[in-house]
């Protein structure tokens, strides 16, 4: 009996240490906890454009590419543009010539893209906006934030600003 009385003290022991573990892992969420560093600029398309442009960037330099030690990233986009409203607010009907008037970009214009480590999706490496700026010209800004550390530095900002602002994946070399 006084073995069972210890194994089930073993048995909570661990639970706690495991769930310790747990919460310790949940506890840094990259650019969700830290502020990171950003750039933001203005590139002459639409948002829908600089998004897919961040996408293709991303796909080439980070979910696609070999990094060292066998690191694998993922992709989770958020808010996607939606033609329901149109890219700057505009009705999807034009029955009159009213109806085609462009007026500013709205806030649905948005376009998000989150980076983190496959298994660790919690923790954001680096984030891209895309968001409608003017309609005449057509021009839209992006934001682009890293955690500040590792691969995720001013080099991996330079990279993502030169593959969007020219439409051509421009991947940071890594060491």
């Amino acid at each position: 009996m006084q073995n069972f009385s210890a194994m089930r003290g073993l048995a909570k022991g661990c639970a706690a240490l495991a769930l310790a573990a747990g919460l310790a892992g949940c506890a840094n969420t990259g650019l969700m906890q830290a502020k990171g560093i950003s750039d933001s600029f203005v590139v002459n398309t639409d948002a829908d454009s600089a998004y897919r442009r961040a996408l293709e960037y991303v796909r080439v330099c980070d979910t696609s590419r070999a990094h060292p030690y066998g690191q694998t990233y993922a992709v989770a986009r958020d808010n996607d543009l939606t033609s329901d409203e149109g890219m700057f607010g505009l009705g999807s009907g034009f029955s009159d010539s009213s109806s085609t008037k462009k007026s500013p970009p709205t806030q649905s214009a948005l376009g998000r893209i989150r980076i983190f480590k496959v298994g660790e999706e919690a923790k954001i490496l680096e984030l891209i906006e895309a968001k409608g700026e003017s309609v005449e010209p057509v021009t839209s800004r992006v934001t682009v934030t890293v955690l500040g550390t590792g691969i995720w530095d001013r080099a991996e900002l330079a990279a993502a600003r030169k593959s969007i602002e020219s439409a051509t994946p421009v991947c940071r070399p890594l060491k």
